[in-house]
């Protein structure tokens, strides 16, 4: 396995490096970004273009970062998540307060919560590009919170559990999720890169040491 990352002192190859060269082995991508058409995408494609085994694969960065179809497959697989809608534009029954995230190729880390009714259609004009994509709706019940996850641990104790479940189905090694906690359950909103200070480092080191001893 070629572990591909961006801290030289845990990787085998630094991004650059690997897209200049032919792969035969198995790669594991470690990145922070894995975004459409940004450098850890482009890993995973170079890996795929040889018919290499890739972690995380495109098919899987695509089903994270794309707010309907993550959302989707947590639920076939048992993830909570509270319902969403897709919308161009404002209707009368929506209801607020509501968590929105766009759903175009352009847009990353796209939160917003409307707490007012009157702000709604203001910001679905905005978030749609005057009706171009989809915004993705999802009501607001319970504590917002921000988490990072790290090959399934989390930077919260009291989502450990619930991240630890999102790796296992999603297969993304390092990525922050929102979720809502309501009555002590966690459910899932949304997965955006991580920034890279938010990410704890030793934490991804320790485990690419399990796996490095592993193989």
């Amino acid at each position: 396995m070629i572990i591909v990352g961006e801290e030289e002192d845990e990787s085998d190859s630094s991004p650059f490096l690997f897209l200049r060269q032919p792969v035969y082995e198995s790669v594991l991508n470690v990145n922070h970004d894995y975004r459409y058409l940004r450098m850890g995408y482009y890993v995973s494609a170079h890996a795929e273009t040889y018919g290499v085994d890739v972690t995380p694969d495109c098919t899987e960065i695509m089903d994270a970062y794309r707010n309907p179809l993550l959302i989707e497959k947590a639920r076939r697989n048992g993830l909570p998540t509270f319902s969403y809608r897709l919308i161009t534009k404002a209707m009368d029954d929506l209801n607020t307060p509501v968590m929105m995230f766009a759903v175009n190729p352009f847009t990353n880390n796209s939160m917003k919560i409307v707490s007012s009714s009157s702000k709604l259609e203001g910001m679905i004009k905005k978030m749609s590009m005057n009706a171009r994509f989809p915004v993705s709706l999802h009501p607001v019940k319970g504590e917002v919170h921000e988490i990072v996850q790290m090959f399934g641990e989390s930077t919260s104790d009291e989502t450990s559990e619930f991240t630890e479940k999102f790796y296992k189905i999603f297969n993304i090694p390092i990525c922050k999720l929102i979720v809502q906690i309501e009555d002590g359950n966690v459910i899932l909103n949304h997965c955006e890169p991580a920034l890279k200070n938010e990410v704890k480092w030793d934490i991804v080191y320790e485990k690419l040491q399990e796996i490095k001893r592993k193989n």
